[in-house]
């Protein structure tokens, strides 16, 4: 009985050990898990960073609603441009987005890349003209003046919530170990 306890505990004590001078001497091949090192996802995260970089230049991100409201400008592009930047963004971000693990930075992008999807999605019902039935011209107009009102709120929400997601984004790059 002592020898099985004394083997107990030798194991206990020195098996971690050996196990951790055995593979001393090897690089694990992945060390995010995922098939990619930490180095290439970097690599990834950085050239989305980048590239949702251009939209957040391209909008106005305001501080406060009175800001917005003595303002009320969305963005120092026109829609059109804007679309544009983004229908490349997308091209380019999401295939690298595809290719990064499960994780908070991949989350934090994707969701500042929806952001200015949804941002682009409300501007449009805004900005291009549209044509009205003579007959309920007075109906429409007074009905998409009431429901226009406030896409312009919803279009700058949506700014300031991608410049938060891009925030910690650049949070999560920064942070030692990641």
């Amino acid at each position: 009985m002592k020898r099985s306890s004394l083997a107990l505990l030798t194991s206990l004590f020195f098996g971690p050990m050996a196990a951790t001078a055995q593979s001393v001497g090897r690089k694990p091949p992945s060390i995010t898990g995922v098939g990619i090192e930490a180095s290439e996802e970097m690599k990834l995260a950085s050239r989305s960073m980048f590239a949702l970089k251009r939209l957040e230049r391209a909008v106005l991100v305001y501080r406060s609603l009175g800001d917005f409201e003595a303002n009320g400008k969305l963005a120092r592009v026109s829609y059109q441009a804007f679309r544009n930047d983004l229908n490349e963004v997308t091209t380019e971000v999401e295939p690298m987005l595809s290719r990064l693990p499960q994780s908070k930075l991949k989350l934090e992008l994707g969701n500042a890349l929806a952001s200015y999807r949804d941002g682009e999605f409300w501007w449009q019902q805004i900005d291009r003209p549209r044509v009205v039935n003579v007959v309920s011209a007075r109906a429409a107009t007074a009905s998409s003046r009431r429901s226009s009102d406030t896409v312009p709120y919803t279009v700058a929400i949506h700014w300031r919530q991608a410049n938060r997601y891009l925030r910690r984004a650049e949070q999560l790059m920064t942070q030692p170990g990641n």
